[in-house]
């Protein structure tokens, strides 16, 4: 016997399996695991009576020295467990390429919804063309592919009929086709929507991949294809058309049914005022009918426009919570953009102003937009609108917002998150406006002219304000879509604490990153008592930061940020591993602590005004680190 031949891919695709497996497993979620479980179950159970079919029609045969001879249906136990790896390998590879994106944001709008920014070049001034272009593409697009599939049905039924050498191909016709043509019609637009790589990666890569295994197993004679039944077309030598065809729809058939799950669980997680219940880890099988078939013209489109405006400037403007953010799951990742995309608006809207006066005016206009948002919503007995959106005031039109700003607002969960640290993150601002100029440094500063950031305790208040507050509402929206049990009012309260210290560590990083960043718009929050030791003052620092004294003050600054950092990092570990928290939490900290890292590496003979910059391969290792720790 030849027993080389058993499990005639094993010695192929069992190590791709054990490295797919090792590269996601830093990433893969409960739900991830979920969505496999349900492939692989219906993977198996489709296959199994139409390849046992073809066995008994001696469409193809087998050696029996080539296998170990334990059979189901007469069909050997290694096409069983080829089955199984084909679907998981193909399943990894969707799941990795898939976690770039969140797929809520990639639902289509109906016609009347406004331009929405593109998501993949996540560029500022980019913009789509009109949804309703898209949308009548999108369906243009999903009835010809609808009319072919239909067609290749038509023809695979011919071919079986007839029998004879087309007996192979339409076999796999009237078998893979129908349930492509189901998929497609259930989940087109999202496919269509999404980037083009989440789908031909998919496809492509463990298509090609398994052309090549074959070529090898029918040249060893693992097995053979009955030439009476086959068209004798090959694609390459050894490999029949009917082969190349057959690994191709099954991935097809693989990657459709994985997006499918992701179009639903972006239905039922991305519309909460619709699916207004927790989605459990395992969602049963109703609930993800339920959301498949909910109906496009129901779809919040101004939900859906303003998440993917919220992702665009998470592009734009955060490397490290953008790359952390792919660990979250469900409603927690899509609250935490919307958080951050309402906190980096809030900041824009002050920093971007032309005058201090306007800035004033804006944070004015912001600060009375938000209490009364908070108030009405909460007050209110009836939020939610027809579209299934939050009926929450017209901000824009009452106070005069940017668009921008005022749907960042709008879309805030404010369900969840306390008004307490967004007020602080608005004094924060205030604090900024403090500084006797902005945005010129060619000013005479006087003696009159007082810089904020006097003491250390000052720096402390403004790091909270700007730092420590984000980190608080994170955490609240964390504890609110992963309770559990096993932790106290007391622990959590402890946990909120830590996370306020810990942002306060990431912000003195971001300013000892940012000194000559900031002084170009006539900061110093290097505290004035600091500077004073070295005979310094911030107009000084404004005017020339790279000075001996800087450079000692930043190393000191850095270390107390790392102080903290040290002291905080163990409340981490406290928190709960729903939905990701704890990794996604861990990753962002980390890769955001590395920062400080190159800067201390760097502090001899890096000058202040060269900003330090994590490459993309250390991102990635010390974000892969963190997730695995």
């Amino acid at each position: 016997m030849n027993v080389c031949h058993d499990f005639r891919h094993a010695k192929y695709t069992i190590p791709v399996a054990i490295l797919l497996t090792i590269l996601l497993s830093p990433f893969k979620t409960s739900v991830d695991n979920y969505k496999i479980t349900y492939l692989l179950i219906i993977a198996v159970t489709s296959t199994v009576p139409w390849d046992s079919y073809l066995l008994r029609n001696e469409v193809w045969t087998y050696p029996e020295h080539a296998v170990i001879g334990t059979t189901f249906w007469k069909i050997p136990v290694e096409e069983l467990f080829f089955f199984v790896v084909q679907t998981y390998i193909t399943s990894l590879i969707c799941i990795i390429v898939g976690k770039s994106i969140i797929p809520a944001a990639y639902l289509p709008t109906l016609p009347i919804t406004p331009p929405s920014p593109s998501i993949e070049e996540a560029k500022p001034r980019k913009r789509k063309h009109l949804i309703q272009n898209d949308y009548k593409r999108l369906l243009r697009i999903g009835l010809f592919g609808a009319i072919f599939t239909a067609s290749l049905v038509v023809i695979g039924v011919r071919l079986a009929h007839n029998g004879g050498r087309g007996t192979y191909m339409g076999l796999i016709l009237v078998w893979a086709c129908p349930v492509i043509l189901l998929l497609w019609c259930l989940s087109h637009q999202y496919i269509l929507s999404i980037p083009a790589k989440n789908v031909l990666v998919p496809i492509i890569l463990p298509t090609v991949y398994l052309w090549f295994v074959d070529t090898l197993a029918l040249k060893n004679g693992t097995w053979v294809i009955n030439p009476e039944k086959s068209s004798g077309v090959k694609l390459w030598e050894y490999l029949d058309i009917e082969e190349a065809l057959f690994f191709l729809v099954t991935n097809i058939l693989i990657t459709f049914g994985q997006l499918s799950f992701d179009h639903t669980l972006a239905v039922i997680t991305g519309f909460p005022e619709t699916f207004d219940f927790a989605i459990p880890s395992w969602p049963p099988f109703f609930l993800m009918a339920r959301g498949l078939s909910f109906p496009v013209k129901s779809y919040p489109s101004r939900r859906i426009l303003n998440l993917r405006d919220a992702i665009v400037k998470l592009q734009n403007k955060s490397r490290s919570f953008s790359l952390a953010s792919s660990v979250f799951e469900g409603r927690l990742r899509i609250d935490l953009v919307l958080l951050y995309a309402f906190c980096r608006n809030a900041d824009d809207l002050i920093d971007e102003a032309d005058t201090p006066e306007e800035a004033r005016k804006a944070l004015t206009k912001l600060s009375e937009a938000v209490a009364t948002t908070f108030s009405q919503y909460r007050s209110s007995t009836n939020n939610t609108s027809n579209d299934g959106v939050n009926l929450k005031p017209p901000i824009s039109m009452l106070y005069n917002l940017p668009e921008e700003m005022a749907s960042s607002l709008e879309m805030l969960p404010i369900d969840v998150i306390p008004l307490k640290p967004i007020q602080g993150l608005l004094e924060g601002f205030g604090m900024d406006l403090q500084f006797p100029l902005i945005g010129n440094k060619t000013k005479n500063y006087t003696v009159d002219d007082k810089f904020p950031i006097e003491t250390e305790q000052d720096l402390k208040r403004y790091g909270y304000c700007v730092a420590g507050t984000v980190a608080e509402l994170l955490l609240h929206l964390v504890f609110h879509h992963s309770p559990t049990k096993d932790i106290t009012k007391k622990k959590r309260d402890e946990i909120i604490q830590a996370g306020a210290n810990m942002g306060i560590a990431l912000q003195y990083i971001n300013i000892s990153r940012d000194i000559a960043k900031d002084a170009l718009m006539g900061r110093c929050y290097i505290p004035s008592d600091w500077l004073a030791e070295y005979n310094l003052t911030p107009p000084m620092v404004v005017e020339k930061p790279d000075r001996h004294g800087v450079r000692m003050l930043r190393r000191r600054l850095l270390g107390t940020a790392m102080e903290i950092y040290y002291k905080n990092r163990g409340a981490i570990e406290r928190l709960p591993t729903h939905c990701g928290a704890r990794k996604g939490v861990r990753g962002a900290v980390e890769n955001y602590v590395e920062i400080g890292r190159v800067l201390l590496e760097r502090d001899d003979g890096m000058p202040i005004g060269n900003e330090a910059t994590v490459s993309k391969a250390r991102r990635f290792w010390v974000f892969v680190k963190a997730l695995c720790a």
